[in-house]
């Protein structure tokens, strides 16, 4: 996890959802079965303001190297390389909800994921640049009872002030013990569906 997700909320619901004003235009990117190597919408802190720009879903650190869309909180912690990252450069992505197979005897059905009352979460992720274009790979983290039935992994959930939060606060402690499984279970709600 996580290997596709869909974020349908418009440009100027998610603006009025985090209270900013400066609305940019509508960003030209996919809105449903997102998978990596795509150009996806990111927020980041930038001069004390939330950003809204587009980042390219994965890191590669060269052309033989592999893709890194998805970025262990585990790894994160242990490798000092990957804590720089984390300290300097964390973002936020968008989503309405992301998307993963269960396997039932030989096929793998696609679930989509959600918070059953909230239109939208982020989740958190860490990004570089690399000749001029920005790079993002999500974190994730083991699964909470929920997912488990499903996945051994599961994106960071983060509702939108603990979101905020993880851009604005500079305590590395602080912002590490955000990225955990997903507390509210009974908020989460998953439904079969066609890809």
């Amino acid at each position: 996890m996580c290997g596709r997700f869909e974020n349908i909320i418009s440009t100027e619901d998610l603006f009025s959802h985090l209270e900013l004003k400066d609305l940019v235009p509508e960003p030209e990117v996919s809105k449903t079965n997102i998978s990596p190597t795509q150009k996806i919408m990111t927020l980041i802190l930038k001069e004390d303001s939330l950003k809204y720009l587009p980042m390219k879903w994965g890191i590669k650190f060269s052309r033989e190297s592999s893709l890194i869309f998805n970025s262990r909180i585990e790894t994160i912690k242990e490798k000092p390389y990957w804590m720089n990252i984390f300290k300097a450069n964390r973002c936020i992505v968008p989503m309405t909800a992301f998307y993963e197979w269960k396997t039932e005897g030989d096929k793998k059905i696609p679930f989509r994921i959600f918070l059953k009352d909230e239109k939208i979460f982020f989740v958190p992720a860490v990004y570089i640049e690399h000749e001029n274009e920005l790079f993002a790979s999500f974190i994730t983290t083991p699964p909470n009872e929920f997912i488990k039935k499903i996945h051994h992994r599961m994106p960071v959930i983060l509702r939108k002030d603990d979101a905020i939060d993880f851009l604005k606060c500079d305590d590395l402690t602080v912002n590490l013990e955000k990225c955990t499984p997903f507390k509210d279970i009974d908020d989460m709600a998953m439904e079969r569906i066609t890809l």
